[in-house]
């Protein structure tokens, strides 16, 4: 015998799930009409700069404090990852890691590395590191007169922020990683990838010059073979959302403004870091010196993502077992590899924590100099 009244309570229940969800249906519609005309792209990578410098493909940018904003002393100069547009941390107001630091009062510098040119297939590992960093480096410095600077590097920037502090440790008074790959025999997805799949490096080198961001791209997709399924899903789950759609329309075009990866500094890259994992051993060496991490010495600060399957939490805090310095610190971020720079729920810890540091170094820095103020003015009274 049917239960008349678990029925109705069906029906019931069904009519007042639809009815919650009616009300978005307009909602959805439009905000996917407005999806396809672009019309919410207008404030992607928004926060006003000059462009101070250009080297090759590379501009050097500077964000500074809003009017009326305290500015800091500290400075801090960004390297994003080689192979993505630097405006992930700079997606549009209210969802940006360099907004953010000019809200504190610090002036922010970005390398951004540019499309490669045709010419730049040839471009090494030094090219970049010796060259275009320390050309960014050098430049932040002469600007903000100081002997050294901050530096936060960005997955394969941190890699190279890594490097270029070791080997010019006197230029770097702060260096904080973000999700950067140090010790790559850790068991991350790329690290498989890099180590087992059948692919010439050398032969993709000689034949594409640079190396095509679609390669790259559909390589990060079989990380995660069933990213395109959970993306299409939000999408219809929550585009009655404006700020979701806003978010989704942003993080997208950053994903469809992918760019190639030198040909020779890709086969360098992933031969001597993800295969020999050379920098932890100690053997890596750039126009024939070995980088020595022991020779970082400055306070370091580390941040990894606890969701992150590109680079291991094991891989990125390594950096603390092969420094000198008697600062480091590492801090976990909810979410994944790129979650934790732009979820409206870790970004805050993101930008917090890196503002303390920045301040925590301005004050070790004017320490140091009265420090050698007074003993410069011991000395010169004795001498008297």
């Amino acid at each position: 015998m049917t239960n008349v009244s678990r029925v109705t309570n069906s029906k019931s229940g069904e009519e007042n799930s639809f009815l919650h969800e009616a009300w978005k249906i307009p909602l959805r519609l439009r905000n996917l009409f407005l999806l396809k005309t672009s019309s919410k792209l207008k404030d992607v990578a928004g926060t006003p700069f000059q462009e101070i410098g250009t080297r090759g493909r590379c501009r050097l940018l500077k964000f500074s404090p809003p009017q009326g904003i305290k500015k800091s002393e500290k400075s801090l100069l960004i390297i994003p990852s080689l192979i993505n547009r630097y405006y992930i941390l700079d997606l549009y107001s209210g969802c940006s890691l360099v907004e953010s630091l000019t809200d504190y009062g610090h002036t922010v510098y970005v390398l951004d590395w540019g499309n490669p040119r045709p010419q730049d297939r040839y471009a090494t590992l030094e090219d970049h590191i010796l060259g275009l960093m320390d050309w960014a480096v050098d430049k932040v410095r002469s600007l903000e007169k100081q002997q050294s600077i901050a530096v936060f590097g960005q997955c394969i920037g941190g890699t190279f922020a890594t490097v270029y502090a070791a080997s010019f440790p006197q230029k770097v008074s702060g260096l904080s990683l973000l999700t950067a790959p140090i010790d790559f025999s850790k068991e991350g997805h790329f690290f498989h990838w890099a180590n087992k799949a059948n692919v010439n490096l050398e032969e993709m080198a000689n034949v594409w010059g640079n190396i095509r961001h679609e390669f790259l791209d559909q390589t990060f997709k079989l990380l995660q073979p069933t990213g395109d399924i959970r993306k299409v899903q939000n999408l219809f789950k929550l585009s009655w959302n404006d700020d979701f759609i806003r978010k989704y329309a942003a993080i997208n075009k950053w994903l469809d403004d992918n760019i190639n990866f030198p040909g020779i500094t890709y086969k360098k890259f992933i031969e001597d870091f993800y295969q020999k994992n050379l920098l932890i051993k100690g053997e890596l060496e750039l126009d024939g010196k070995r980088v020595d991490l022991k020779k970082i010495t400055c306070p370091l600060l580390c941040f990894y993502a606890l969701g992150d399957i590109i680079v291991p939490a094991s891989s990125a805090t390594a950096i603390g077992e092969y420094i000198s310095s008697e600062r480091f610190n590492s801090i976990g971020l909810g979410g994944g590899h790129i979650g934790c720079v732009i979820s409206d729920k870790h970004q805050k810890t993101l930008w917090k924590n890196l503002n303390n540091w920045l301040t925590d170094i301005e004050k070790m820095n004017k320490e140091e100099r009265g420090n050698d103020h007074r003993i410069s003015t011991k000395a010169m009274a004795n001498s008297a």
